[in-house]
């Protein structure tokens, strides 16, 4: 008789409980969504900044084909890679510090090298 008594009182934690669960995760989902859609606004941003830097400083279409953003507590940067349009042989590496749009750490195949230096610029020399 005692296991009647408690059995709504049961049921109705446990229905709390569950609530709480899933309004728990709701949170846990959003917060995830809102930091995936910050990310890729801060992807975009410092795409246009490496596309611009390489159209202004090499007279360079390209176009970048991978990106990944690095964790805050290694760096404030997104590091892509690409390749001149047209020509996949022509493919490069390059970061961008999405703190202070500045570009660093730009690494290019031998063919992209040539190509630039076959515009008059030299690709090693820093201004």
């Amino acid at each position: 008789m005692i296991v009647f008594k408690f059995r709504p009182i049961m049921v109705v934690l446990g229905i709390i409980i569950i609530i709480l669960l899933a309004l728990g995760f709701q949170k846990i989902y959003n917060h995830n969504m809102e930091k995936k859609m910050n990310n890729q606004v801060i992807i975009d941003q410092a795409k246009i900044t490496a596309v611009e830097h390489l159209k202004e400083k090499y007279e360079l279409d390209v176009e970048i084909t991978g990106e990944q953003i690095l964790p805050t507590y290694v760096s404030y940067r997104v590091s892509f890679e690409g390749n001149v349009i047209g020509n996949k042989d022509q493919h490069f590496n390059i970061s961008v510090n999405y703190k202070t749009n500045e570009v660093s750490n730009f690494a290019m195949s031998p063919e992209l090298v040539d190509a630039i230096k076959a515009k008059g610029y030299d690709p090693f020399i820093k201004k």
